[in-house]
């Protein structure tokens, strides 16, 4: 089969030709149809030690047919549609069997770092992690809503906890999971407030909802949520972009009682910033505000995405699709932040 294979810690990605996988009693063998590409990606392959071993295939955001099934597998048959949960989870320790499987703990890593995983024609794997994607709902739909739709609603419902006429923030509401973001919270009855950078994103965050934007370009974030807010703040602030800058300024946008929701992170060694932020404790106590950190979702709540998204009550926003081979291609423009909205690869 044909991959996209990072052969060595540092190099660019390489179409190759590989073996097609062999699956476990446990496991099934999909075709793959489409592959979202995000900066999770891009950070992931970046970091030193995510990925335990080479050569690997990256990509966790799959949509495809089950062609092959292992010996034990109940829940899918060949022919089914299926996207994935992408962490590597045990299924039986407390946290997995309380719907938290994000914090396993016999975590195994990730679908496209602790197994190979979507920039590749076939990817093998386990029954647990499969989803079924229902009628009505593409395979490029069924791709993106597996993390870039689903994190927003986890970080909606379970963590800002927004209510309907709710001030919320939204730093990075023009990227692949922000302007998914910024429709999420609008579906929760919130009021967006979305700060971009650029004016591709600015616009495609105000099309798909907003109900005002920020140019973080134009001054500083808080002073311009303060003024749209009559000086109170936001009742939710969700940064997707994790740098120390962006966090405090998500921090000193809420209003009392505000809950802050951290999705993004841009690691240190990555990106040469540090991401820390300060916490004045005695007033953060006095205006009983929060700090969440929101970690991906359990299948559960794909399976509500996808339903949302087969009756139109929100929209997968794919900006850019690319043949597999551009996958490399794909990540530079992800590291120069200069696609708006979702990329994808169209892989068969």
């Amino acid at each position: 089969m044909r991959a996209m294979v990072l052969e060595q810690f540092g190099a660019p990605l390489k179409l190759k030709d590989v073996p097609k996988p062999k699956i476990g009693p446990n496991e099934a063998l999909i075709k793959v149809r489409v592959c979202g590409a995000g900066l999770t990606v891009v950070i992931m392959v970046a970091t030193p030690g995510r990925i335990k071993s080479y050569p690997r295939i990256p990509g966790h955001e799959i949509a495809g047919e089950v062609v092959e099934v292992g010996s034990e597998v109940r829940s899918v048959k060949v022919g089914s549609r299926v996207t994935n949960h992408y962490y590597l989870t045990c299924g039986n320790c407390r946290y997995c069997r309380s719907g938290r499987e994000t914090l396993c703990e016999n975590f195994r890593g990730n679908v496209g770092s602790g197994c190979d995983g979507g920039y590749a024609e076939y990817v093998a794997l386990p029954e647990r992690n499969l989803i079924p994607i229902p009628d009505g709902v593409t395979d490029l739909e069924a791709a993106v809503a597996s993390d870039a739709i689903a994190t927003p609603y986890h970080a909606c419902h379970a963590e800002a906890q927004i209510h309907p006429g709710d001030d919320v923030l939204i730093i990075g509401g023009g990227g692949g999971v922000g302007i998914h973001m910024v429709q999420m919270a609008r579906l929760c009855g919130g009021r967006v407030i979305a700060a971009e950078v650029g004016e591709e994103k600015l616009e495609l965050a105000r099309a798909m909802g907003a109900d005002e934007i920020i140019d973080a370009r134009r001054g500083e974030i808080v002073k311009q949520v303060k003024a749209l807010t009559q000086g109170r703040g936001v009742d939710a602030s969700i940064d997707m972009v994790g740098t120390g800058q962006t966090l405090q300024a998500c921090l000193e946008s809420l209003a009392p009682a505000g809950r802050m929701v951290i999705i993004g992170s841009k690691p240190a060694s990555v990106y040469g910033e540090d991401p820390s932020f300060k916490v004045n404790p005695q007033e953060f106590m006095r205006q009983a505000q929060e700090i969440h950190g929101s970690r991906y979702v359990n299948n559960e709540e794909i399976a509500r995405v996808l339903q949302l998204v087969k009756h139109k009550r929100i929209k997968a926003v794919v900006s850019r699709t690319f043949p597999l081979e551009d996958a490399e291609q794909v990540h530079e423009l992800l590291r120069k932040n200069a696609i708006a909205g979702r990329a994808a690869l169209i892989v068969s």
